[in-house]
């Protein structure tokens, strides 16, 4: 019985706090539909969730964790996409960060993709925006995804090179869809952990 009282609180503490977040003169989201025109503050925070974690070691689950928001990122330019992957994948638990060339192939163009590493130190490149730089596949074996100018461990350092309008994947509806559902999701998730504690 106590166990069902605490579930109750917990789930109208969540329909509350869910209530509140959208209680914003018609702002659409836990973030916001302006979110990220405000000029306050525009990388969204938190930024990073703990999210279901993915089996990090699993070349597998990238693969698999790639495919399940590529319908998200239809709209977003390269160093978008590049971010909103590397934002699911950190907030799944890879260890992941930005590879940045400022002449990616010798073709006269900067780009940027991702790093994700596992625990033994192996790197797997994953390039959200392949098929726009002429590649056949988001995990390239290509040799010229081996050679980079600078990495970035997340986006705070990623954007103060770059810039954070590069990467502020976070403006297009679709893709800022997905943050607010998994805002969500965690904050449910911190709710029934705190309810069985």
């Amino acid at each position: 019985m106590a166990k069902k009282a605490a579930l109750l609180v917990a789930a109208l503490m969540l329909i509350g706090a869910y209530a509140f977040l959208h209680d914003d003169g018609g702002v659409d989201g836990p973030l916001g539909d302006d979110f990220g025109r405000r000029g306050e503050r525009d990388i969204p925070d938190p930024y990073y969730l703990d999210l279901k974690p993915a089996d990090v070691q699993n070349p597998d689950d990238v693969i698999r964790y790639s495919s399940s928001i590529k319908g998200y990122a239809t709209d977003l330019d390269v160093f978008e996409r590049a971010a909103f992957y590397e934002w699911y994948f950190k907030s799944h638990g890879f260890d992941v960060s930005f590879a940045y060339a400022r002449d990616f192939a010798n073709k006269g163009k900067d780009h940027v993709w991702l790093l994700v590493k596992n625990s033994k130190g192996e790197i797997i490149e994953v390039d959200p925006s392949f098929s726009k730089v002429g590649g056949r596949s988001m995990v390239p074996l290509n040799a010229e995804y081996t050679v980079y100018d600078r990495e970035f461990e997340d986006i705070y350092s990623a954007k103060d090179v770059l810039g954070e309008d590069r990467m502020a994947w976070w403006k297009d509806q679709k893709a800022r869809d997905v943050l607010n559902e998994n805002v969500l999701l965690e904050e449910k998730d911190t709710s029934q952990r705190m309810a069985e504690a």
